[in-house]
């Protein structure tokens, strides 16, 4: 039985995500993809109207087919083309149902997603979506405001510390920075662009 698992007497332990033992590649492009075939939790970062949603909408289009996705948001706007996905939805601002974000944890767990993807990151989802970052799902996918990369680890931290304010800030914020990646869009005038992948 145990073989099952790739598990044998005197035989090395397998690998399963090779690409986790790979070097970030210097072009921007190239490491994106690197981040989301690898399974990296990645957040997209920009002011208003700087195309973050749409952004992130390409970045489904790069998850491999096959994978189970479970979608997290206050408003329908994440277009998944995966038949395999679950989508959720909880309204900001109807207080009377008593499905929350911490049922959410539960449930997500349950699907066993290979990716988690979460519409804007907000003070009601930021810390159960940073839970769920850490419940070894790969792939958790979210957008931010916050005008750069230095900025939108900032914000979630501070959205994660409007619900669970005795976080240690330190601790939180270095270990955001090791297992979360920014892809920054900034905006001036028409042109829209990712200026920072982190």
């Amino acid at each position: 039985k145990m073989k099952e698992f790739g598990l044998e007497e005197g035989e090395r332990l397998q690998r399963i995500n090779k690409l986790k033992g790979v070097e970030d590649p210097d072009d921007p492009f190239d490491r994106l993809v690197m981040y989301i075939k690898r399974g990296n939790h990645i957040l997209v970062s920009g002011g208003t109207a700087t195309g973050k949603t749409t952004f992130l909408n390409n970045m489904i289009q790069l998850l491999d087919l096959h994978k189970r996705v479970v979608t997290v948001e206050d408003v329908r706007e994440l277009k998944v083309p995966h038949k395999n996905r679950v989508h959720v939805v909880l309204s900001r601002t109807e207080q009377t149902n008593a499905f929350d974000y911490k049922k959410v944890i539960d449930l997500a767990v349950r699907f066993t997603p290979d990716a988690i993807l979460c519409g804007e990151i907000s003070t009601s989802n930021a810390a159960a979506f940073w839970e769920l970052m850490n419940t070894g799902h790969d792939n958790c996918f979210a957008t931010i405001h916050a005008d750069s990369a230095f900025e939108a680890y900032q914000a979630f931290l501070s959205r994660i510390l409007h619900s669970s304010p005795g976080m240690d800030r330190e601790k939180t914020l270095k270990e955001m920075r090791e297992k979360v990646k920014v892809v920054q869009i900034n905006r001036d005038g028409n042109i829209r662009a990712v200026t920072e992948i982190t």
